[in-house]
């Protein structure tokens, strides 16, 4: 595939004059990205460009929809220029935006330039800062503290909770922008399935072929909650869509957590931003910790503040949101469910081997002792244990934060 020149995207836009040094920036799993400098004055940008095929997939498709989602969402959290705001669709949203509350310490980069008919974007540059993960997993003194860790999950614990509220208070009029059908096909058809078949292929779990049983069902499922949700009985709201390691970025020296990336923005069950972070917390955790193992230990104490500030900030602001996403019979079920499916998904596809002794080619499952024990973990939670993490939403504890 032949890939635009990110000088030529931006010849013809206001933004013309950053043609120096264009950095094509490594992480992007979905999108090609660059950054560009303006020679004049030193200023960068940050220009994405959305093919058909995934960048770190390319046998596989992603419709180019997708950065259509992500223009509408970055328009909830930002200004817009004097040219998008004549774009019918990203004004309403941005109207729609006016009602969230606001959050100091979380940052969304703002959209300066979209020409849906490439596609491609153009953002506000945050800097050369790390993704969560690797400021998590460095070797040396730039590896993040105990204290700072706690700071970035329990901010975005908050920020999250917020958008929940938002999105469920808002529901009706969110909705007609973000039902993310690629993506929901992308998540169903490639990731799940992935699972599915991988679980039984290449693992020997006594009752693999269980899991995966209990995983379609579980897709079944949330299908259906979705699909049957009403304005009376409403257990969705606005979701994230793709909150992960990689795309939180700590600013330590302004004390501000930047999030990336609202490809898979979207209306939902809570479980596709609570579970899916937890999902990247606890492996994260487990590779920067060689002796932290899921099973016997303690619960790492940011998880723990993560979803202790969801869970307060989301009962103080609405609690009548928070019966109805949150304690509402079953999202701590699906949680749980989902937390397992996610983290034995990623070690099947090669990740989260500390020992070194994993098998590390790219799309292999890791065989070593590091999927063991997370193969373990996973499993309890494919089959909905008891003793779940999420029950910390739901706790006495919780309400003291």
């Amino acid at each position: 595939m032949q890939l635009p020149s990110p000088l030529d995207l931006v010849k013809n836009t206001p933004f013309s004059e950053y043609n120096s040094s264009p950095t094509k920036l490594t992480g992007g799993f979905i999108n090609h990205v660059w950054r560009l400098t303006n020679n004049n004055n030193g200023k960068s940008v940050i220009v994405k460009y959305a093919a058909s095929e995934l960048a770190g997939a390319p046998s596989e498709t992603f419709s180019v929809e997708r950065m259509e989602f992500e223009a509408r969402g970055l328009a909830l959290f930002c200004s817009l220029s004097e040219t998008l705001v004549k774009d019918n669709e990203l004004r309403k949203v941005n109207e729609l935006g006016k009602r969230l509350v606001r959050q100091s310490d979380v940052h969304v980069p703002r959209l300066l330039h979209y020409d849906r008919s490439v596609p491609f974007m153009v953002l506000e540059d945050i800097g050369d800062l790390k993704t969560y993960e690797s400021w998590c997993t460095a070797a040396d003194e730039s590896k993040a503290s105990s204290k700072d860790i706690e700071f970035v999950c329990g901010a975005i614990g908050k920020w999250i909770a917020r958008l929940h509220v938002f999105g469920h208070h808002n529901f009706g009029a969110l909705k007609p922008f973000f039902v993310n059908v690629p993506a929901r096909t992308l998540l169903d058809d490639l990731f799940y399935d992935l699972f599915c078949t991988r679980i039984v292929e290449y693992t020997q779990i006594p009752d693999r072929q269980e899991l995966a049983d209990i995983a379609k069902a579980f897709v079944s499922e949330k299908n259906a909650q979705i699909s049957a949700s009403s304005i009376k009985n409403n257990p969705c709201t606005l979701l994230f869509g793709d909150l992960w390691s990689g795309a939180v970025l700590f600013d330590k020296q302004k004390k501000v957590v930047n999030l990336l990336d609202l490809e898979f923005a979207d209306t939902g069950l809570v479980y596709s931003d609570v579970a899916h972070f937890v999902a990247h917390l606890i492996p994260v955790h487990f590779v920067s910790n060689s002796s932290y193992n899921p099973n016997t230990d303690p619960w790492p104490s940011h998880v723990v503040a993560f979803l202790k500030a969801y869970a307060q900030t989301m009962k103080r602001e609405s609690p009548r949101v928070f019966s109805a996403l949150v304690a509402n019979g079953s999202a701590l079920r699906l949680m749980t469910i989902f937390l397992g499916i996610e983290i034995a998904r990623d070690v099947l596809t090669g990740n989260w081997c500390r020992c070194g002794k994993g098998k590390r080619a790219k799309d292999i499952p890791i065989e070593c002792v590091c999927a063991d024990t997370l193969l373990q973990f996973s499993s309890e939670y494919i089959k909905d244990t008891p003793t779940s993490i999420f029950n910390i939403l739901v706790s006495e504890k919780s309400e003291g934060l």
